[in-house]
């Protein structure tokens, strides 16, 4: 059982918008901050329209409004400093999943019909008025705010009780071109069966190339290219793998066994490229990879990887691995690697950043016109590759639920 319900943040007592632009990324930023830092894992959100979010938790049957109102007071200082107490109003709609969709893209008018109890009856749910100041429950009126956990929720909050989760498989990360704000694609990630979270607090990363998976990895090559038409497909592969005669003798195989005349949307992602690599080293992993793959992409862990020497068509792209550090550290990492970017252009080599986790990582990629992006703050863990699709950036990360039908309707509303 999984509650889930869509926030829309409003603007004064009569619930507009601030209709621009510069609002709405503001309103995204300070909801995306304080949702990252207290809506944690299993539960999920996402901004799916401008001043519109989906919530979900999968342990509760309702959710508590009264929970959000810190949300409200943090944007009322953000957005109007300790004056004008009361000009931010949230909406929590709680339904299905085609009611919450279809309220995220609710005209003012519909909206108004809604809360006066004029409308339709086309979209059942619950919805809860949230100010600093007030929660209160408007449909129906003088309702519950809150909602009450089922016992099947309590006892997943036992810290011993063991979440196997699903077995070992292959889900995927898009690959976002930011100047564009278009998906160009997918990478491949090998998925771990879970082992157990603690009082719902994510696990720790689960996502880390090792030689070892490549080749189930890989394996998943021909599902992943029928599953989307269009979209570059990146898979990892280790650069000691390449080098050492043992490994490429164990990789060859799985490399004949790429489904045949897909070699121009296969990419390899090769991971743990050095710092400096020799020329010999890179010829050949030049030479074994080239027969299919058409994007050679050389993911590097040192932000000062030495581009000056890469010798020219040799690798379509280089990724920077953010380094598991604190946040100021990654943030200066992308700092150092985009400082090369005229070197990169000179020399016709993409720059990207993968492993991307916070808003503010994204929004500090964007901001530097980092090219290509990936990771947790971009897409979910998907479990179908991403095609060629269009999406704000605003409206970023991507989640499982923006592949239904009804964000359609959201989008083409919003």
């Amino acid at each position: 059982m999984t509650a889930i319900a869509c926030l829309k943040v409003f603007v004064g007592d009569e619930l507009r918008f601030a209709d621009n632009d510069a609002m709405a990324g503001l309103v995204g930023k300070v909801a995306g901050a304080y949702l990252e830092t207290t809506w944690l894992w299993p539960r999920r959100y996402g901004l799916v329209a401008p001043f519109s979010f989906v919530l979900a938790d999968p342990r509760a049957s309702q959710l508590d409004a009264r929970e959000l109102q810190a949300l409200s007071r943090d944007l009322q200082y953000k957005l109007f400093g300790d004056k004008g107490e009361g000009d931010i109003v949230l909406l929590m709609f709680e339904g299905d999943q085609t009611d919450v969709m279809r309220f995220a893209g609710l005209h003012a008018a519909e909206l108004k019909a809604l809360l006066d109890g004029e409308d339709d009856g086309s979209i059942l749910g619950r919805v809860c008025r949230i100010t600093p100041n007030e929660v209160s429950s408007v449909v129906p009126q003088g309702g519950p705010v809150a909602g009450v956990p089922p016992m099947e929720a309590l006892a997943a909050l036992d810290p011993l009780v063991e979440d196997s989760g699903p077995p070992d498989r292959v889900g995927y990360r898009g690959v976002y071109h930011g100047p564009r704000q278009v998906f160009i694609g997918s990478v491949a990630v090998w998925r771990p069966a879970r082992t157990t979270s603690i009082f719902g607090l994510k696990p720790a990363p689960l996502e880390a190339d090792r030689p070892e998976d490549d080749i189930p990895t890989l394996a998943a090559a021909a599902e992943a290219l029928a599953a989307v038409p269009v979209g570059v497909m990146f898979f990892p592969i280790s650069f000691s793998t390449i080098i050492k005669a043992g490994g490429r003798s164990e990789l060859l195989p799985h490399l004949e066994a790429l489904p045949a005349g897909s070699r121009v949307r296969l990419a390899a992602a090769v991971y743990d490229t050095p710092r400096a690599p020799s020329f010999s080293a890179l010829s050949l992993v030049r030479r074994v990879l080239d027969p299919f793959f058409g994007r050679l992409d050389l993911r590097v862990a040192d932000p000062a990887f030495q581009i000056e020497d890469l010798p020219p068509n040799l690798a379509s792209s280089v990724t920077l691995v953010l380094p598991q550090a604190d946040e100021p550290t990654r943030l200066a990492a992308v700092n150092r690697f985009l400082r090369d970017a005229p070197i990169y252009r000179r020399k016709q080599v993409w720059q990207g950043v993968t492993d991307v986790r916070t808003r503010r990582e994204l929004n500090h990629c964007i901001e530097q016109q980092a090219p290509f992006l990936s990771g947790e703050a971009v897409t979910d863990l998907l479990e179908t590759p991403v095609g060629a699709t269009h999406l704000p950036w605003l409206n970023l990360p991507m989640h499982d639920w923006s592949t239904a039908p009804e964000l359609a309707l959201v989008s083409s509303v919003a």
